[in-house]
């Protein structure tokens, strides 16, 4: 076999690299990763070129208006000791704010839990309050040396995926891309808007002889 599935990552500025690697390795295929662009020279390569799509994030202009659509995720403070009868926790202490957010809009009453790890009892929501500024709940009745935790519910507002790729690879101010679930009702409709441009943007690529093919980013 002359060439054939091997495919390798590429961008801009490392195109007598890339090509260098794709001759050893007998590369049939280039693609772009999340983040980085092709050079230009690439398109003239002979090769296969592959470019990244991302369904559900990298659309900031329409997330932004539709927040309550972004994707949630239960999560858990820590233990704190009670050393009164009253307690105050800090719930998001251990969180990255630039990543989650809390999500007061559902009833937090309703979907959220202060419990006693101590002794495995749910307080009853009549019990505690949120202060939402601080992001703290205070809990009224509390047995001194318990230890008391908050489950609470919080919006994804930093793609896990991106948000790494953007720490690791120092990308500085680059806007943060923001998730959104293709579950509800105007995420779903604009991933299946956005889907019909996606394919005739491939019609028209491939009627124009270009090698160019797509690949699907969660």
């Amino acid at each position: 076999m002359e060439k054939g599935r091997v495919t390798l990552p590429s961008e801009e500025n490392y195109y007598d690299e890339t090509m260098a690697v794709a001759k050893k390795w007998k590369a049939d295929a280039i693609r772009d990763s999340d983040g980085t662009k092709l050079d230009k020279q690439i398109k003239n390569s002979g090769l296969k070129i592959y470019n990244a799509y991302f369904p559900t994030r990298a659309h900031n202009d329409f997330i932004q208006e539709h927040m309550e659509e972004c994707p949630q995720i239960y999560l858990m403070s820590d233990r704190i000791l009670s050393k009164e009868t009253s307690l105050t926790i800090a719930f998001m202490k251990t969180y990255y704010p630039d990543q989650l957010v809390p999500n007061y809009r559902d009833n937090p009453k309703k979907y959220w839990e202060v419990i006693d790890r101590t002794t495995g009892e749910v307080i009853d929501a009549s019990l505690w309050t949120i202060d939402q500024e601080q992001h703290r709940v205070m809990i009224k009745e509390t047995t001194p040396w318990h230890e008391y935790t908050v489950s609470f519910l919080a919006y994804i507002i930093w793609d896990p995926v991106e948000m790494y790729n953007h720490l690791t690879n120092d990308w500085g101010d680059k806007e943060h891309e923001i998730p959104f679930d293709a579950l509800q009702p105007h995420s779903h409709q604009f991933i299946l808007d956005t889907m019909k441009s996606w394919l005739k943007d491939i019609q028209r690529l491939m009627s124009s002889g270009s090698p160019r093919s797509f690949i699907n980013f969660h």
